[in-house]
């Protein structure tokens, strides 16, 4: 075998490697993009490469849920429904009538218990943007409003709302929808801890991880498998506080009946859906200002998979649709 000989077999082989190792590594490659909004992050992993224009496409659709649902921007349609006056038709767009419809629903399943007509109670704590708050506005509205059609809405009340409870969770299935749109059917989306995984991980299933309640590190205690569409919300009162005027330490949700920040700090609900994360989102919340006792009750007769972490005793408490975990 003479030198040129020697030299094209050295070449091919490395070049067989070359592509053997390229293959396994594609094959077990993710695709990470992630940024700012809504006041935290977003970040999306993905077995299936996200060109540039996708990731604009996912980019625009955040930006423009976050004019039609942010309370932070004045510009918002958000924004212009809490100044609108009162007792007028006020034109809303097809995503706020599919919020707010979905929202007036679990506040009639709650009595009341779930309400996102406390935009100025959670503005007055300081939970919100105080530079969009609107003049003499209640706290809580017992008139509401009135959904006409379903482009149209009347406001009865001086209330404010305040979307923070189901907004992310709607933009997360907006994302969703527009990666399988894209023909992306494997991917993590988390938009703040509210998570959507779809398909597969190469093969094996996603994992995501509840954090513990009592902890300030980003820990969790258990986790999730899963392969095919599943969301994941949990909501609790273990890091967003401050202090109010009486030097009482305050939490970010508000019981809307007594109009008290929930006293309870010592647990964590998470909803899973096989549904939305609109869905998981706004039940977490409800469920969250329940309490296990009760919010235990209520998912097993609305069929909502609900898990409780309760910090003392390390308690777990499941509705009967919880299957998720062990």
């Amino acid at each position: 075998m003479n030198r040129l000989t020697v030299s094209k077999s050295i070449a091919l082989t490395v070049g067989a490697i070359c592509i053997v190792f390229a293959y396994n590594y594609n094959k077990s490659a993710t695709y990470k993009i992630s940024g700012p909004i809504y006041g935290t992050y977003w970040q999306l992993v993905s077995t299936e490469y996200i060109s540039d224009p996708l990731k604009q496409s996912i980019e625009g659709e955040l930006a423009r849920i976050d004019l039609i649902a942010s309370n932070y921007k004045e510009s918002s349609e958000l924004s212009k429904i809490n100044a609108a006056p009162l007792g007028e038709e006020i034109d809303i767009s097809s995503d706020m009538y599919s919020l707010l419809s979905y929202a007036e629903q679990l506040y009639q399943i709650t009595d009341g218990l779930y309400d996102v007509t406390v935009g100025s109670l959670v503005i007055e704590n300081g939970f919100g943007p105080a530079n969009t708050a609107n003049q003499n506005t209640i706290p809580v509205s017992k008139e509401r409003f009135d959904l006409i059609s379903n482009n149209r809405i009347i406001k009865n009340d001086n209330f404010q709302f305040d979307l923070s409870s189901i907004a992310k969770g709607y933009a997360v299935d907006s994302i969703a929808k527009l990666l399988i749109n894209s023909n992306r059917n494997n991917f993590l989306i988390d938009i703040g801890g509210e998570i959507i995984v779809n398909g597969s991980k190469h093969g094996v299933p996603w994992v995501i991880g509840i954090q513990d309640p009592s902890s300030l590190q980003n820990q969790s205690i258990i986790e999730i498998s899963r392969t095919g569409f599943l969301a994941v919300a949990t909501s609790g009162e273990y890091r967003n506080t401050n202090i109010n005027d009486a030097g009482e330490i305050i939490s970010h949700t508000f019981n809307p009946i007594n109009e008290e920040s929930l006293l309870d700090k010592s647990y964590s609900v998470t909803v899973a859906s096989e549904e939305s994360s609109m869905r998981a989102d706004a039940w977490a919340t409800a469920l969250n200002v329940l309490g296990p006792d009760r919010g235990i009750k209520l998912a097993n007769s609305n069929s909502v998979s609900a898990m409780y972490l309760i910090e003392k005793d390390n308690i777990i408490m499941k509705s009967k649709y919880w299957n998720y975990s062990d």
